[in-house]
Parts: C-alpha cells; sequence; structure tokens
C-alpha cells in the first residue's frame, strides 16, 4: 500500500528554513536590546516587566492539572509495570466447590498475575514460576489500553495533550456505557440459576477443571490414589499425585500449566497491559506449581466418590470386554455374564457373604408363544443383634441390553450397583440396631420382562421371607431431579405377562408411605427436586413387587421434561398391549391358512387391524432423550454425571439411615 507523505515533518522543515537566523550571537544580542528597550518604557507608567521563564519546569500546582493528570497516568502505568508479586507465609484456603483445600505453609499457592500478559513462558516442563493477581476484565483492559495510550501522546507531544485527553475520556465514556448497557441486558435476559433447570452437575471450580484435563489412564490412577488413601489425604494423596504429574506427557502438563496461569500456551499473551504481549521475567524465587496441583486434584474428588467411580469402571469395562469378537445373542449374554461375576467379585473383595438365588421359568411373547428363561439374581444381608422382626430390601438390576451396539449399560443400570456397593460398604462398618435387617439384591433379566424379580418375590412369598418394603433404583447417573414410583402407579405400566392386562391399582400401605416421607425428606436436605410424575410409573422391578401386595417404590434420576414425553410412550404401550390381547391368538394359525368361518375372520381382521393402528401409534412417539442414551452404543461411562450420583447416593443414605432408626408404622 502507498504511504502518505508526512505532512507535518515537510512544513516543520519549511519553517525552520525560513525562520533559521543565519547569526545565532547577533540575534540574541538583539532580542537582548529590545526587551531592555521595552522594559524601560513599561516601568516609568507603573507597568511591572514581565516576568522572566525559569530554566527549570514549573513546580504541579492546582492551576496545570493537566500536568497532574498526565503525571498520574504515567505513575499508574509505571507502577503497574514493575508490581512484584506478593509472598504470603501459607496458603488460606482455596475454595473448590463445598470444600476447602489448604496448602502446606512452605508452599504458597500461586495465582494469576495482576500484569497483563507477564507470564513465564516455558519448554512445556516442569519449571516452577511465581505469578500473583487476578487476569483483569474486558472493560478494564479496555479502560487500561486508553489511559497508557493518551499517557503516551501527552508525554510525547504536549502541545496535543488536551486533544489526546478529550478522545481518551470520550472512548472511556464509551467503554463505561457500552458495558454498563451489557450488564442491564445480560441480567434481564439471562435465565435463571435456579439448580432445577440444570441438566449437569454445575462444576467444581479449578479443581473440576484439572481433573478434565488429565488424560483417561491418569484419571483412573488418580482414582485409586484417593481411593486408596481414604479420609487421610493431606499425608497420602500428595507424594503420589506428584508422582503422577511427573509422568503426565509434555503437551497435558502444559495444559494444567497454562491452567493455572504459570504457563500460556504458545504464541498467546495475556489481555490488556502495554505494550501488548509483554512478557515479565519472575522477580521471585520459584513456586512449585506440582505442589498446588495435587492440592486441587486431590479435592476434586471425594474417596467415596473415588471408589464409586472405580466400582463403575470396573463394570462397564467388563461389560465391553466380554462382547469383543461375538454377535448375536452370544455377544449379549457373555456381556451380562461378565457383568454379573465381577458384580460377585467385587462384593466378595468388599468382605460380604454372596447369596446366589437361581431362577428359571418361562414367559410369552408378545404372540403369546412361550419361551424358556434361567437367570440368578444375587443378594447380601446386614442384620442388627437378634431375630430380624423388619426388613428393608434394596434392589437394582443387574443385567442390560444393547450390547449388539457396543452398549457399556453404564447408567442403566451401572449406576445404581455402583450404588449398592457403596451402601453395602456403609452398612459392613454401621452396626444396625437390634433386630433391623438389610437385604442388598441385584436382579437379574429385568431388561427381559422383570424375571428375576417376579421370581424373588414367588419365592419369598412361598417362604414367608419377603421384606416388609422394598426401594428398587434404576438409572441414578443422570437427571434433574428424582421421580418415585408406588403402589398406586403399578397398574400403569403393562407388560403382557401379568395374571392380568390391566391390573387395578394397590393401595399404598403405612410401611409404604413412611419409606416415601423419608426418602422425599431425604431429597429435600441433599437439594434434589422430587417431580411430580401423575400418571407415569417407572418400568423396573419394583413393579413385581407391588403387584403381590409387597410395599414398594421405585426410584431414579430423571429430567422433569422427559416424564410428559414417556407418558405418553407408556399410555400408548398400554393401549397396544389392550388390543394385542383382544386377539384370539389360538386361531391365528387357522386365519392364516383361511379355514377359519367368515364370521370368525372378519372378526379377526378387524381386532387385528385395531392392533396394527395402536402399533403404529406407538412407534410413531418420539422417545424421550433420556431413554434415546439407553440400550444403545451410547451408554457409555461420559453419560453419568457422577456429581448428580453421589447426590442420589447420599438421599439413599439418609433415607436408610432414617429407616434404621424409626419405629414400624
Amino acid at each position: 500500500m502507498h504511504a502518505a507523505p508526512d505532512l507535518r515533518c515537510t512544513r516543520r522543515a519549511a519553517i525552520d528554513e525560513v525562520a533559521m537566523p543565519l547569526d545565532i550571537p547577533l540575534s540574541r544580542h538583539i532580542q537582548g536590546r529590545f526587551t531592555s528597550d521595552v522594559a524601560r518604557q513599561l516601568h516609568p507608567r507603573g507597568i511591572p516587566p514581565a516576568p522572566t521563564r525559569p530554566n527549570r519546569p514549573a513546580p504541579l500546582s492546582v492551576r496545570n492539572g493537566r500536568d497532574w493528570l498526565v503525571s498520574a497516568l504515567a505513575l499508574s502505568s509505571t507502577l503497574a509495570a514493575t508490581r512484584l508479586p506478593s509472598r504470603t507465609p501459607s496458603l488460606t484456603a482455596v475454595r473448590d466447590g463445598a470444600r476447602s483445600v489448604a496448602a502446606p505453609a512452605a508452599a504458597p499457592l500461586p495465582v494469576r498475575p495482576s500484569l497483563p500478559g507477564a507470564y513465564a513462558v516455558t519448554g512445556g516442563g516442569y519449571e516452577a514460576v511465581p505469578v500473583s493477581g487476578d487476569p483483569p476484565t474486558a472493560v478494564a483492559s479496555s479502560l487500561q489500553n486508553i489511559a497508557n495510550a493518551a499517557s503516551v501522546s501527552c508525554l510525547a507531544t504536549p502541545q496535543r495533550c488536551p486533544q489526546a485527553l478529550l478522545a481518551g475520556t470520550v472512548a472511556a465514556m464509551a467503554v463505561i456505557s457500552s458495558a454498563a448497557t451489557g450488564l442491564l441486558v445480560g441480567r434481564a435476559t439471562a435465565p435463571g440459576c435456579d439448580r432445577a433447570d440444570s441438566t449437569t452437575t454445575p462444576p467444581n471450580g479449578l479443581a473440576q477443571s484439572l481433573y478434565d484435563l488429565l488424560p483417561a489412564e491418569y484419571r483412573h490412577r488418580l482414582l485409586e490414589i484417593v481411593s486408596d488413601c481414604g479420609t487421610d489425604t493431606a499425608a497420602c494423596t500428595g507424594p503420589a499425585i506428584h508422582a503422577l504429574l511427573e509422568d503426565l506427557p509434555a503437551p497435558d502438563r502444559y495444559r494444567i500449566m497454562a491452567t493455572l496461569g504459570v504457563a500460556q500456551r504458545p504464541g498467546t499473551h495475556g489481555v490488556g497491559g502495554w505494550p501488548s504481549g509483554a512478557d515479565a521475567a519472575p522477580f521471585t524465587s520459584p513456586l512449585d506449581w506440582m505442589d498446588w496441583a495435587a492440592d486441587l486434584l486431590a479435592a476434586a474428588v471425594s474417596p467415596a466418590q473415588a471408589r464409586f467411580q472405580l466400582d463403575l469402571e470396573q463394570i462397564a469395562r467388563a461389560t465391553l470386554d466380554a462382547q469383543a469378537g461375538l454377535n448375536g445373542t452370544d455377544r449379549e449374554t457373555a456381556a451380562n455374564n461378565a457383568r454379573f461375576d465381577t458384580l460377585g467379585a467385587l462384593f466378595e473383595d468388599d468382605g460380604h457373604t454372596l447369596l446366589q438365588l437361581p431362577f428359571n421359568g418361562t414367559a410369552r411373547d408378545i404372540f403369546g408363544f412361550e419361551r424358556p428363561y434361567i437367570g440368578c439374581n444375587l443378594m447380601v444381608e446386614f442384620c442388627g443383634a437378634g431375630t430380624p422382626s423388619r426388613t428393608l430390601m434394596l434392589l437394582a438390576h443387574g443385567d442390560m441390553i444393547g450390547a449388539h451396539d457396543g452398549s457399556s449399560g453404564a447408567n442403566d443400570n451401572g449406576s445404581s450397583l455402583a450404588a449398592l456397593l457403596a451402601l453395602a460398604r456403609t452398612l459392613r462398618d454401621t452396626p444396625l440396631p437390634p433386630g433391623m435387617r438389610v437385604q442388598l439384591m441385584v436382579s437379574d433379566m429385568e431388561e427381559r420382562g422383570l424375571y428375576g424379580s417376579k421370581a424373588f418375590v414367588q419365592q419369598c412369598l412361598a417362604r414367608g421371607t419377603c421384606p416388609d418394603v422394598a426401594l428398587n433404583l434404576d438409572m441414578i447417573g443422570r437427571g434433574e431431579g428424582i421421580t418415585v414410583t408406588g403402589s398406586d402407579r403399578h397398574h400403569l405400566y403393562m407388560d403382557g405377562d401379568s395374571r392380568s392386562v390391566l391390573p387395578p391399582p394397590a393401595e399404598v400401605s403405612a410401611a409404604e408411605a413412611q419409606l416415601r416421607q423419608q426418602l422425599e425428606r431425604a431429597a429435600a436436605d441433599v437439594g434434589l427436586q422430587v417431580f411430580d410424575s401423575e400418571g407415569w410409573a417407572m418400568q423396573s422391578d419394583h413393579i413385581a413387587f407391588q403387584r403381590e401386595g409387597i410395599p414398594a417404590l421405585g426410584m431414579n434420576l430423571a429430567d422433569e421434561r422427559d416424564i410428559a414425553l414417556e407418558r405418553e410412550v407408556q399410555q400408548a404401550r398400554a393401549r397396544l398391549w389392550v388390543a394385542n390381547t383382544a386377539v384370539d391368538w389360538t386361531r391365528f394359525e387357522e386365519y392364516l391358512q383361511g379355514t377359519l368361518d367368515p364370521d370368525a375372520t372378519r372378526e379377526m381382521d378387524a381386532r387385528l387391524d385395531v392392533m396394527d393402528r395402536a402399533m403404529q401409534a406407538y412407534k410413531a412417539l418420539p422417545e424421550s432423550p433420556s431413554m434415546a442414551r439407553i440400550h444403545n452404543g451410547r451408554d457409555q461411562l461420559h453419560q453419568v454425571d457422577t456429581g448428580r450420583a453421589m447426590e442420589a447416593l447420599a438421599v439413599l443414605e439418609r433415607t436408610l439411615d432414617a429407616w434404621l432408626h424409626s419405629p414400624a408404622p
């Protein structure tokens, strides 16, 4: 691009050429005589001579405010450029969600630099760097740049300082006005912060950010460290996590350093500051960023959460590994066998005595044909002193479907299985009151028609050993709140394999009402909302108990907007079962062969048409987002919100404690 000529320099050169005297001493002599003559003429008339300008700068005064402003701008820029990090003897606390992490006194916590752009750039390796302060906001950076520009302009060309100050003031007012407008508009249009509007758990700050930056292998190692150390995190986790960070690949280590503010990504600079992109070298002794990162990572997960995630990972990994190289029903059978083997090993590793409850039977498919099945439930019992007088059962189904598409069954129902394992550890370490018994059961073949829970109910009814009340868990790994399904809704679910297609509602017993009240109170204490799911029933193992008159509740985590969609699907499914039952399938073969009489043929045609329309209406309904994430390859570990699952586990622990210490209703 062609540059415009510098008119200012050309004009100044011309002026200098015309006005420069040839004899400088003579010019000074003439100027001195002229001044003396004027003074002599004015003094007799009482007019004082004009004061001569001193050779040194005039001192700052109230009247020359322009000089004050320029000096203040220059001083502020100088102070900002020379600010040193503060040295503190110890870290008071680092807030990470609801937990506070204290750092050792010998290793002060480094924080982000106050001077924009003042970062130590390393080669990506381990290097301790001191930093302090907080990064400026965009508004503060803009105002800082405006002030710096005005200051430089005034210092370079004082005769143009008023114009520079005026332009800077206008620009500053524009920035402030824009920020204020944005703040007002943002507050007026931003969505509310109600917890129930969030589909995931809010982030846990810097500690969670560092945890998310770790590769999967190193996250697993971190969980093992925290789980093995238990509650003694300060003395145990620090050295082990420090060693883990030293083993990190250089790119991952550099990303953590950049997140902590002790390093920047190559080619980037902090916002604001002058000159733009200036990098400042450290002025004080280095601080160990690895110790800081180790303390934060130790606080990212609790020992209980670490153990929960490790259990869930083992269940999901065993499910996926067993599917390798297989197809069809063999793939799903192998996945479920590996899943139950892993669950049994996890219970036994924790020192529990595992009871195996095999069962078998036959089921009818949608066309009325009988198909045999075989399965095995697993159970662990905990009893107080004396003969049990009251029994609470908590159960979750252990089987999965979707192996053909690579499902790991992480949320459905690995999340509830990990919760049962956690509750088993709590019950193992907590003596039960006398006469109290708690049973934990892993049911089999729930996905095929509640066969495991139905078999258990028939067995316990025959032996007279059924629990006083049961609580079934299904998918507690994701959702905004809790749904609770009682006996008064079991009739809304139709499976085609019960004695009655349209079973009547059951009465809610005092034991069930008490458990529901304890569950809802625990949810309120934890901060989880219990949704009103009128007209909808969760389709899971609790229904097998409810249909035989055993008090039971079903609990899961769900998004409120999904309930309406699932209610429509459930109602359409019920209409389909009613239409299917109206067909006399025993005469279907004759219908196909054309041997039915004309009246029977017309009746069969009409009922098949009704069933076909019901089937088409059922298939036309969309799946809810939560249902679309299960029974297929999308059901993986990353779909489980571990933080929300831990909240659900806290609800269960509070409910269990309340039941154990409450009298029978």
